[in-house]
């Protein structure tokens, strides 16, 4: 199957020097491309590499700011035709309503960032992908009440399937659920689980 795979943080520009951005690396990403490779899938990537570097053996897109990240996606859509669609990239929510131009001074008493809502990146995908399975995920801070808030947003994105993480249980090592649009839940106690429940679902 031919799939896209983003993955890695996109950064919100405050200035030319200053960003706002997360504490996802992409590594998962990168994981889940290299084993869906591996198994015979034709791969495309498209990912922040600040914290990876230039991948090998995958056709890869790099971009580091939302903005990027938007318009490669969008790009990439399209002029292509994806099987299935992996949303793993760690999307801004919010994004400074006004950028500097260059550095914003240093030693200022106080220093106000107005932020707006960012384009839902997701919403894009489904539109541009109409006939491609979608996974998406969906990162909360904690397990109770995740499988509620996860489905309502597959149903929200008119995805596919979920994959439901929450970071306390993350610190502990890999850890998720996989929904489906029945609401059934598979549990995931590895990255190795969820590259075969993936190479799974793409089988069926």
């Amino acid at each position: 199957m031919e799939i896209l795979i983003t993955a890695g943080p996109t950064w919100a520009q405050i200035d030319k020097v200053r960003i706002l951005t997360n504490r996802f690396t992409g590594k998962t990403g990168l994981y889940l491309a290299n084993k869906l490779t591996a198994a015979g899938h034709k791969v495309t990537l498209i990912v922040n590499p600040y914290s990876l570097g230039k991948v090998a053996g995958i056709k890869s897109y790099y971009f580091h700011y939302f903005d990027q990240f938007k318009d490669k996606i969008t790009d990439l859509l399209k002029n292509n035709k994806f099987d299935a669609v992996v949303h793993m990239a760690a999307v801004s929510d919010y994004l400074p309503k006004f950028k500097g131009e260059g550095k914003i001074p240093s030693g200022k008493k106080d220093f106000d960032i107005s932020l707006v809502p960012a384009p839902k990146i997701i919403k894009i995908i489904r539109k541009l992908a109409k006939e491609s399975i979608l996974i998406q995920f969906k990162l909360e801070v904690e397990e109770k009440g995740i499988i509620d808030k996860a489905y309502e947003s597959l149903k929200k994105n008119d995805s596919d399937y979920v994959v439901a993480n929450a970071l306390e249980s993350l610190e502990e090592g890999y850890q998720a659920q996989l929904i489906d649009k029945q609401k059934n839940i598979i549990r995931i106690n590895s990255k190795d689980d969820l590259a075969k429940e993936i190479n799974n679902l793409l089988a069926l």
